[in-house]
């Protein structure tokens, strides 16, 4: 048995694929739940008058714990199959991290002192209060941030305005 397929071309064409720019490292939003709906919130917007690269360094800084973790017991790992005993690797690979860590802190002070943070905690079941009121700040800070960002990075904003949109929410968020 044959089977003949065939291929007729549609008609609607296509739009060519947006550009799709690099995320702007502006900062970052941390929310955590715990026990009883507490909802812990932290906002923290760089400045816009940081280099790329060096928010690129706090960005690494902000992670390094979970990758120094990681490394570390791979280098531990690394270690024992070479038959290097245990014990007296320890001391090597927490130098090395204290080490890195300590020059990676050194090199984002200057960005981690001048970023501009909103924090917020509270209960998720209850809608009123001062802490919902300062939940509800940071989540319009955060939202701006974000919807700015999604809109760059889709070509919908120049990088014009989205670093007159991140000002506007730095200083807001500084204030």
């Amino acid at each position: 048995m044959v089977i003949e397929q065939r291929f007729t071309p549609s008609g609607h064409r296509h739009p060519a694929p947006a550009v799709r720019r690099p995320r702007p490292s502006w900062g970052y939003l941390s929310r955590s739940v715990s026990r009883y709906g507490v909802v812990s919130c932290l906002l923290v917007i760089y400045p816009p008058d940081a280099s790329p690269g060096d928010r690129r360094w706090a960005e690494v800084a902000r992670l390094y714990g979970a990758l120094a973790a990681g490394a570390a017991l791979v280098a531990w790992i690394g270690f024992a199959a070479a038959g290097v005993a245990p014990l007296p690797a320890l001391p090597v690979i927490a130098a090395v991290g204290a080490l890195v860590g300590a020059l990676l802190a050194r090199r984002t002070r200057d960005v981690r002192r001048t970023a501009a943070r909103v924090s917020a905690c509270g209960s998720a079941l209850l809608a009123h209060g001062p802490e919902h009121d300062a939940q509800r700040r940071l989540d319009a800070l955060a939202d701006t941030m974000q919807q700015a960002s999604a809109a760059y990075r889709a070509g919908e904003i120049d990088r014009e305005r989205f670093t007159e949109i991140w000002r506007a929410t730095y200083a807001h968020a500084a204030a």
